[in-house]
Order: structure tokens, then sequence, then C-alpha cells
């Protein structure tokens, strides 16, 4: 008897369970239409600043150049940079050779260490603005190749090394680029960036792999796409920034970090565009080269 009063039970359970079973359409919002900038100026550089349209969380992302081109870059906005004395109103540029390829830029304007530069962009009734400053640069201690850290055995792969000394002042900020003697640009170090909160006014070892490029697939890890080989020729190109520009970088890189993860909170990426997204950027460079030896 027992048996069947607990079979019973058993069978409405389930029976209440799947009546309860709804199917949920959620309606997303569109997406809001922003532009988004990535522009920088450099000493004695003239300012190159992209200009692309956003796209849905869920929409496609082109994965090769032409397409993203094509469907991204916005080719007619009217792009002004001042010094508070000069201004120059850029021209949209094609350069192969260059990243990010396609760009506004002019002949000019040169960027200046200890001057603030203000970035204007008008383009489809929008009005995009940003400032920012190159500070002075600080160089170098040394630097120098090693093997893997991670792997005593490894023979053949490893990375770059470098050290400064953080000037004895409190608010510095870097970030790092990279490049091979077989590629033509400088590309940033994925998670390069930071600041002197607690190295201030000492000396910082820090190790980076090769440079991230662009529209190359990382869907997997291959060592190689990550170390560096004996042989290499290594350009660093170490950069001072501002700490607002900092910012953007820490929290763009967490945000993409964490997607894809469910368990990872959202990020806000603090952009210093007003009106839009991304990042006007003075960089101050310090150039070293290492031969990747044993």
């Amino acid at each position: 008897m027992k048996k069947w009063i607990y079979l019973t039970v058993v069978i409405c359970t389930l029976g209440a369970v799947q009546s309860c079973e709804r199917v949920i359409d959620i309606d997303l919002p569109a997406s809001e239409d922003l532009l988004v900038v990535e522009g920088s100026i450099e000493p004695g550089q003239s300012p190159k600043v992209l200009i692309t349209r956003n796209r849905g969380f869920f929409n496609a992302f082109p994965t090769d150049l032409e397409a993203f081109i094509t469907e991204f870059v916005v080719q007619d906005a009217v792009v002004t940079v001042s010094d508070g004395q000069t201004s120059e109103v850029l021209q949209f540029t094609v350069n192969p050779l260059s990243y990010p390829f396609v760009y506004y830029s002019g002949s000019m304007l040169k960027g200046e260490i200890g001057k603030t530069y203000a970035l204007r962009i008008e383009s489809g009734g929008k009005i995009l603005t940003s400032y920012t400053r190159i500070s002075g640069a600080v160089q170098l201690d040394s630097a120098w190749f090693g093997l893997n850290p991670f792997d005593s055995t490894e023979d053949s792969l490893g990375v770059s090394y470098g050290q400064i000394t953080d000037p004895d002042t409190m608010g510095n900020a870097y970030r790092l680029f990279a490049r091979k003697n077989s590629e033509s640009s400088y590309f940033a170090v994925a998670g390069s960036q930071f600041n002197d909160d607690f190295v201030n006014g000492q000396a910082v070892v820090f190790f980076n792999g090769q440079s991230q490029q662009p529209f190359v697939s990382s869907d997997t890890f291959v060592p190689k796409s990550f170390f560096y080989t004996l042989g290499d020729t290594i350009f660093l190109k170490f950069c001072s920034i501002g700490r607002n520009e900092l910012q953007f970088f820490n929290t763009l890189d967490a945000a993409v970090n964490s997607n894809g993860n469910p368990f990872a909170s959202p990020t806000v990426v603090k952009t210093n565009i007003q009106g839009g997204l991304g990042i006007w950027c003075g960089y101050s460079p310090a150039y070293d080269t290492i031969i990747a030896t044993n």
C-alpha cells in the first residue's frame, strides 16, 4: 500500500512540474548607435584616429580586414586635433604598412612632450570630444630574453624581459608594445599596462610574450603564438601614458577576459571619449631591441 502511495505522489509531482513549464521569449533592446574611437599621438608624430561603428553583442563580427573596413570604418567624419595654439583637420588615410591601416591623420601637427591635445569628431550629426596629454618617457634600464619561465625543460621558446626605474613621483602609468623582425608595426602586449601605485620610485622587472596581432584567430592556444623563438629579433616599445587612459585599457582587458564566462561580473569599459566609446591616448615611447639567444 505504501509503495502505491509513493508512486502516486511521484507521478503527481512530475505532472505538476511539467505543467509549470513556460517558454519565455526575451526581447533584447537594440544596441545604441555609437561611434568607437581608437586614437593616439606621440612625440614627433602626426595623430592617428580610427573611427568605427559599434555592433550589438550577438551580431557577427567580420574576421578579415576588407569586411571590417566595409562594414565598420567611418570614412567621412570631420576630425580635428588641436594643441591649444594650432589646429589641423585630419584626412582619411590608407596605409597597409602602418596599423590601424585605415585612419585619419595629418601632416602639420606633431606631438610634443608636455602638451595636451584636444580631439573633436563630427559625423552623422554626432559630436565626440576628448583630451589627452603626452608625458615624459621612462627609459628601459635593460631588456633581455629568457626561456619559458613556466617550463624548466623548455629549450627553444621564451619571453622578453625588461626593467625600468619608476620616477619618484606618483601617478605614472605605462603600456607595452612589441614586434618581431618579421612584422612592420608594433602591437600592444595583452595585459602589459600598469601604474606605480605599489612601485613608486622603485626598479620594476616585467616579462611578456608576443604582441596580439589583429585579425588573427586566438580561439586555441598555440605556444609559438605566445612565446618568442630562439633567433627572433624583438623590438620593444615601452610607453608612458595617462592614468585615465590606463583605466580604459585595464577595463577593456577585464571585459575581453570575462567575455563568455557566465560566472564573471560584467565590466564597464571606462572610455575617455565624450559622446562615444573608445580611447584618445598620448604615448611617450622608449625603445629597445633584444636578440633571442640562450
